[in-house]
Order: C-alpha cells, then structure tokens, then sequence
C-alpha cells in the first residue's frame, strides 16, 4: 500500500521524496493521536489525576447570622467544595445523585441563647444537636446513613423551639458519599 502510495504521491508531486515525506506525516498524525488519548483520559477521569464523576462532596458555610423560626432550614450559601453539585446553596438540600452511604456534619453556633437544630433525610430525623445558652456556645450533629438517589438531607430549625439565632461565619454544613 505505501508503494502504490509514494507513487501516486510522485506523480502529483513531481518526484519529490515520497517515504520521507508519508514518514513525517506519519509521526506527527501519531502524535496528535496520543495527545488526544491523554486528554480524553484526564478530561473523563481515567488517570486518577481528575476526580471521578462517582464521587460527591460538600462543604459550605453560613454567610450570616439567621434567625430561625420553626422548622426552618438552614440555608448554608457560602459553598467552598461541591464535587459532583449535590448541594444546593439556594435551598440548603443536599439531593443524592446515585444510591450509597453517606457521612453528614454540621457544626454551629448559637448567637445569644440556646439553639437546637435538626439533620433531616426527607422529612425524617436522622440526627439533632444543640448550643447551650451562653457566650459563643457551639453545637454539632453528624450522621451516617443510606441513600436512594433523590433522597434529600437539610439541617432545619428544631420545631417547637420558638425563634432562635444561628451565627454566621461559624457553622458549616457537609457531606459525602463512602
């Protein structure tokens, strides 16, 4: 094939050097393909040095200090990581993208008398925490729990309590996938 190739290429060309020529054409096409193969694998997470589209975490934090009113959620708008855009910074959910197990954390503080939070799957409990009365009281709930795909977890306002303040730039709400 690469005889009748430098030939037909000879004819056109007028007896340039075929092989050397097909050979540089050659190498740089083998080139560009590998180069694409490296960048495909990045890009798609096949190399380790991307993080894999399965994985899923959050981190975010609490801009300012709210005051809450019965089972309000909490809606931590300062987002520093969200690997796989699971949480939601408008609404405080965190919707789990596939079915697995999944580690929750929020830390917070009180902002003049106690506060009593709750960390809910759907409409259920799964974990509640609480900040004494005092200066710069903090609290903290954590849990680990399955998931359905859509299944949302929120940390809320504890109902019953009457209004309570949460402090900004101190609590932190987080999650992800085991």
């Amino acid at each position: 094939m690469l005889f009748i190739t430098c030939i037909l290429f000879e004819s056109v060309y007028g007896g340039q050097d075929c092989s050397r020529t097909i050979g540089k054409a050659k190498a740089a096409l083998s080139e560009a393909i590998n180069t694409l193969q490296i960048t495909k694998k990045e890009f798609l997470g096949e190399t380790g040095s991307s993080i894999p589209s399965s994985k899923v975490a959050f981190h975010a934090r609490l801009a300012n200090s709210i005051t809450l009113g019965s089972t309000q959620t909490v809606i931590f708008d300062h987002v520093i990581t969200n690997i796989g855009k699971a949480y939601n910074q408008h609404t405080g959910h965190f919707t789990a993208p596939s079915n697995g197990i999944y580690f929750f954390a929020c830390t917070f503080l009180q902002y003049g008398v106690r506060l009593h939070l709750q960390m809910v799957q759907n409409s259920s409990e799964i974990s509640k925490g609480h900040a004494q009365r005092g200066a710069a009281a903090s609290g903290s709930m954590s849990a680990v729990i399955y998931l359905n795909k859509g299944d949302v977890v929120k940390v809320r306002h504890y109902p019953g309590q009457g209004s309570q303040t949460i402090h900004g730039d101190w609590s932190y709400f987080m999650g992800y996938i085991l």
